[in-house]
């Protein structure tokens, strides 16, 4: 019997002992998985989202406290693990989502200062206070020990600043286009002015397009909206009308240079002087249709350009064919040949080749060599520039050949 009673007494003890060995077990497992929950909860103030692995750890619990003091001591390693795991994975997780912070906002660093180092529409004063906020961002993440609410904030800080940029850029871009849109206004009122003075009036119109495209640009109408769409409104409108007013101006400017050409060319060609028909003695050129005088001695010219005449008009044409001088005179009384005609005009030189025909100055005619001689021509003479009559006068003698053609 006192074996039985102390065999009884040993299993009491011995069962006080496991329960309470069991009871101080399950409190340090509840302990420990509260550390790991105070720990976990420490990354969900840094910014970091807990509610997966807090839900984990309420599992955890649960199950912890549903177990018997009789099986807990064979559950005890399974639940170490269980919420070694999970502090675990939430430390990784929490370092994995710091690191993918990390390289987004260094993303975006390297994205702003490319940005801002390439645009041509910020100052340099401009991009040296945008650097050196990129530089404070820089340094409070990556040589300090930020946590996620601080990436965060400096997320939106460079998100901040992107859009400041873009709102500069923005701005100076605009204004940069209306100086545009005011340059091709300028320019337009300028080939306008000179649309007036050509008389162009449909050109004009080509003018006055890009005139009032580029004030309905600069209007109020349109300010509000985007550099873009202002730039390609400018483009489509204002640009392609000056551009076309220009080409407009160009194939005037073409059309009178061809003109200036053919003058010049015409020019040349009454003031050239041919070689001499005949290469002995003194030949004197009467050309009606350029209205021209030459002379020639032994092939080398008298006069270094062609003489400006004037010829017989119609009804009086002056005699064609081979001549010669037959009579020098000076002071000479004109007398007309015509019936009905009469003229007492005096000439200081005058030089007969056939009949009535003759070479002499005519005081009273001022413009020579002009294609309306056909009307305001001569009674058949030919009437010379005074200057060059009196060089031909003395040069020329009686029998000097005179060629009319």
């Amino acid at each position: 019997m006192k074996k039985f009673l102390f065999i009884l007494l040993l299993l009491s003890i011995l069962t006080i002992l496991y329960g309470y060995k069991t009871y101080i077990s399950k409190q340090r497992t509840e302990i420990e998985i509260n550390k790991d929950i105070d720990k976990v909860f420490m990354y969900s103030n840094w910014g970091y989202n807990t509610k997966t692995f807090e839900a984990m750890y309420r599992v955890l619990m649960k199950e912890v406290n549903s177990t018997s003091y009789l099986l807990f001591p064979f559950k005890i390693t399974s639940f170490e693990l269980k919420h070694d795991n999970i502090l675990r994975l939430a430390q990784s997780g929490y370092a994995t989502e710091v690191a993918k912070q990390k390289s987004e906002v260094q993303t975006r660093l390297s994205y702003l200062r490319d940005r801002v180092k390439n645009s041509k529409y910020i100052q340099q004063s401009r991009k040296l206070y945008y650097f050196d906020s990129f530089e404070i961002v820089a340094v409070n993440i990556f040589e300090k020990n930020s946590d996620l609410n601080d990436l965060k904030k400096f997320t939106v800080v460079l998100e901040e600043k992107d859009a400041e940029i873009t709102k500069e850029i923005e701005s100076i871009r605009k204004e940069s286009i209306l100086n545009e849109l005011q340059t091709y206004k300028q320019t337009c009122l300028a080939l306008m002015t000179y649309f007036i003075e050509k008389n162009s009036p449909i050109n004009e119109e080509l003018a006055q397009k890009c005139i009032d495209e580029a004030d309905n640009l600069m209007g109020n109408r349109y300010l509000d909206n985007g550099a873009d769409f202002i730039e390609t409104l400018s483009r489509e409108r204002v640009f392609t009308a000056s551009q076309k007013a220009a080409q407009a101006k160009q194939r005037l400017i073409r059309a009178e240079q061809y003109v200036l050409l053919l003058k010049q060319k015409e020019t040349e060609r009454l003031t050239i002087v041919p070689p001499a028909p005949r290469h002995e003695g003194k030949i004197v050129v009467v050309n009606i249709g350029l209205q021209r005088l030459y002379a020639y001695e032994d092939g080398a010219t008298l006069f270094s350009t062609a003489v400006p005449i004037t010829t017989g008009k119609q009804g009086f044409e002056t005699v064609l064919g081979e001549f010669a001088i037959y009579l020098k005179e000076e002071h000479h009384q004109m007398q007309s040949p015509f019936p009905g005609i009469y003229y007492d005009d005096v000439v200081n030189y005058w030089m007969p080749f056939y009949l009535g025909y003759g070479l002499h100055d005519a005081p009273w005619r001022s413009v020579y060599g002009t294609q309306d001689y056909s009307w305001v021509g001569s009674h058949g003479c030919v009437n010379i520039p005074l200057k060059e009559t009196s060089i031909l006068y003395n040069w020329a003698e009686v029998g000097t050949r005179v060629f009319v053609l």
